[in-house]
């Protein structure tokens, strides 16, 4: 009788230093996680950590763009550094990549040319978004996504890791939110408070 080798899941253990709690967020299995802290510091920590991870992207509350370039110099800039693409498709991705989160062409060519300031709160999320997708990170997180946005526009939010799921199947998700908000609880496969 054959036996088949167990091959360890590779895993990531986060520890909140505020409050010593820790939890270990499993990789490569396709995994959705929501971690949870009392306090904005106790995010910073372990936004620190994961961004450790060699193949990590953060999207966070207010899209971390450079204000005074485009959308799309603002999403070329790491793709063009890490040699993801030649800068003359990134463009296509970029309208590509709006589309699967459901922006039309014109609207997203438009978004793309567009400056971070000009961008109200959900789209400055959704460019930060889709320059995170376009580097095909194995690890995804959400700092912070939902915070200032209405309640339509969290659902619309919560619904671009289907996009980060139909391109990185395997890749893992992670929500950063602060405990006792009230934004939406994304449909996650573990809830961790740390």
């Amino acid at each position: 009788m054959r036996r088949h080798a167990h091959r360890a899941v590779p895993s990531f253990s986060l520890r909140n230093p505020d409050s010593g709690a820790s939890c270990a967020i499993e990789l490569g299995r396709g995994l959705t996680y929501s971690v949870t802290a009392r306090t904005p510091a106790g995010l910073d920590s372990l936004l620190e950590q994961l961004l450790r991870l060699p193949t990590s992207q953060v999207a966070d509350s207010v899209g971390g763009l450079i204000s005074n370039i485009s959308v799309l110099e603002n999403i070329a800039l790491p793709a063009i550094y890490h040699g993801l693409a030649p800068s003359l498709e990134i463009e296509r991705q970029a309208v590509d990549a709006f589309a699967d989160c459901g922006l039309d062409e014109p609207l997203a060519q438009a978004l793309c040319h567009r400056r971070p300031g000009e961008l109200a709160p959900f789209e400055k999320r959704l460019a930060g978004f889709v320059r995170g997708l376009l580097a095909r990170p194995e690890v995804l997180v959400y700092s912070r996504f939902f915070e200032g946005l209405t309640q339509a526009e969290m659902a619309r939010a919560a619904a671009l890791n289907s996009v980060y799921r139909a391109r990185q199947p395997g890749g893992t998700a992670v929500y950063l939110m602060l405990s006792g908000m009230p934004d939406l609880q994304p449909a996650c496969d573990r809830q961790h408070n740390l």
